[in-house]
């Protein structure tokens, strides 16, 4: 499996960080699956069937996330979140003992044994078709990434003021292991509070159902009529990277390390994800090193604040924050 040193990685890294070339593909493509194929195709049917939905759902792709998934799902049902939908492959642990509770208040929807392989992009269009004249918004994040609004406001609340665009798109901020060698006991969201000083180019896409055209990657689509999604500032995103990052008013803290206990262990297991994952290896020794420094240089709590105060604002009891246990910081 190639790893991000490989002359194909390099030479995609190239082209993506080109403005002009980055713009003049993206374009291109989009001309190309923009208005047609088969999925463009059954999302315009959905669509004229349904009415407008209401709310935002979420889609993720699980395996063995079980012992994280308790704190995710209560997190963003605090942020406004209405329905999880969850596409399972290959899991070995015993994540219907979480799940179960959820699906049967009816805020989550569990795909277990995904047909696929790759999981994306079959799960994600599942889940678009889904969607269409329930929610108005679908958001298609991972199970390691934490939406925070700045103001304190809902997930929806904050989508609400770009209902002009097919999506918006988030950037992330990479946390680090924090110092663990071993899995902590406490939640992630307060066990892991230092991250990278600047915000990655990387994003992730809230989209409205009914405006996609057609998959892209885990983070990016292609949009009806040729639009683009936009970020916190408005401005156009081209596919999955959006240069100058920005994370003002709204971001997705992404705890991508974790402990090495959690990043080693992921590392020995081969994805099944998407067509990328399975391509490159994305965890190596190097890259654990050098997120040694990086990802550890700015202490910052702001998800558990921004928690605590959506559980203030929705009376909700914040149970994540009485689970935890000591934070191991670095020096």
């Amino acid at each position: 499996m190639p790893d991000q040193n490989s002359l194909y990685f390099k030479l995609r890294e190239k082209i993506r960080l080109n403005p002009q070339v980055a713009k003049a593909i993206y374009f291109t493509q989009s001309l190309k699956h923009s208005n047609g194929g088969e999925f463009r195709k059954n999302v315009r049917v959905a669509s004229k069937n349904r009415a407008n939905g209401q709310g935002v759902a979420m889609c993720i792709r699980i395996r063995d996330e079980a012992r994280y998934l308790d704190e995710f799902i209560e997190y963003y049902l605090a942020a406004g979140i209405d329905h999880i939908f969850f596409y399972e492959k290959l899991s070995v642990d015993r994540f219907h003992d979480v799940l179960d509770p959820y699906i049967e208040r009816g805020v989550a929807t569990l795909n277990e044994d995904w047909p696929h392989v790759p999981v994306s992009p079959a799960a994600e269009q599942d889940c678009i078709l889904q969607c269409i004249g329930r929610f108005a918004w679908v958001g298609f994040i991972d199970a390691d990434e934490f939406v925070v609004i700045k103001d304190g406001r809902s997930i929806g609340e904050f989508l609400s003021g770009y209902t002009q665009y097919p999506a918006v798109a988030l950037h992330w901020r990479g946390f680090g292991s924090n110092g663990h060698k071993k899995r902590p006991a406490g939640p992630v969201i307060v066990e892991y509070n230092r991250r990278e000083r600047a915000p990655n180019r990387h994003v992730k896409c809230f989209v409205q159902p009914s405006s996609v055209a057609a998959y892209r990657n885990s983070h990016s689509w292609y949009y009806q009529k040729m639009r683009t999604a936009v970020n916190e500032l408005g401005h156009a995103v081209l596919g999955s990277i959006s240069l100058p990052p920005t994370a003002e008013t709204a971001w997705i803290n992404h705890y991508h390390h974790k402990s090495d206990e959690d990043y080693f262990e992921k590392s020995a297991r081969k994805s099944v994800l998407d067509s990328v994952g399975m391509s490159f290896q994305n965890r190596t020794l190097e890259r654990h090193n050098a997120a040694a420094q990086k990802s550890n240089e700015v202490v910052d709590d702001i998800a558990s604040e921004y928690y605590l105060q959506r559980c203030q604002i929705t009376k909700r009891e914040p149970v994540l924050l009485q689970k935890t246990s000591n934070v191991v910081l670095l020096g």
